[in-house]
């Protein structure tokens, strides 16, 4: 089926509980999607879980009636058959899966679920090279912002030291107090002493 089909979306599920379609090489199959998130039902949303590959020869006909709004949505755009298959993305922060649609009936034989089953653990390399890029980039904007902090209560360390003529322990624990008595984050009351400070005097 893969090799003859070019139409297929990818559908996710957000760690927010969310469902949409992440790509489609039609847009208008988008439709056939959004039908069964609307109704959490459908087999896209049934693969989203570990799953055997869900394959419709005639996605038209629904003979117990189960996913009813998904088969007159896929008669109302000529779809005729359906694979969808279980994304194994090993993440908790989205589930996936990968659906085949074709215009026409199709067998599905083992060759066909072999590139199918390929495609989806591309899919599943791209989507968790996705996701460690962000839990690097989160991290190192992380490690920054706690560089930052640090540099700043340093700065207003060194501020209260010469002000009151006090060392660098004492001087931490006056911003701890500030913080509390303020009921602000101590970088906070770091960064506004620092800020203060550096103001121009009024005359």
């Amino acid at each position: 089926m893969p090799a003859n089909v070019q139409r297929t979306t990818v559908s996710a599920r957000h760690p927010d509980g969310g469902l949409s379609t992440i790509g489609a090489t039609d847009q208008r199959l988008i439709q056939l999607d959004d039908a069964q998130y609307e109704t959490s039902q459908g087999p896209c949303l049934a693969v989203l879980e570990p799953h055997e590959p869900i394959f419709l020869e005639d996605a038209g006909q629904d003979g117990d009636g189960a996913w009813e709004h998904f088969t007159c949505t896929a008669a109302d755009l000529g779809i005729h058959s359906t694979l969808s298959m279980h994304v194994p993305t090993d993440t908790g922060q989205v589930a996936a899966s990968l659906n085949f649609y074709a215009k026409r009936r199709l067998e599905l034989g083992d060759d066909q679920m072999r590139i199918a089953d390929g495609f989806a653990q591309q899919l599943a390399a791209a989507i968790m090279g996705v996701d460690a890029y962000k839990s690097t980039a989160r991290l190192a904007h992380d490690m920054a912002e706690a560089m930052r902090s640090r540099a700043v209560i340093e700065q207003a360390k060194g501020i209260l030291m010469a002000d009151h003529h006090i060392d660098a322990e004492q001087a931490f624990q006056k911003l701890e107090q500030l913080s509390q008595h303020s009921n602000m984050k101590l970088r906070d009351v770091a960064r506004r002493l620092v800020q203060e400070r550096m103001k121009p005097d009024a005359g």
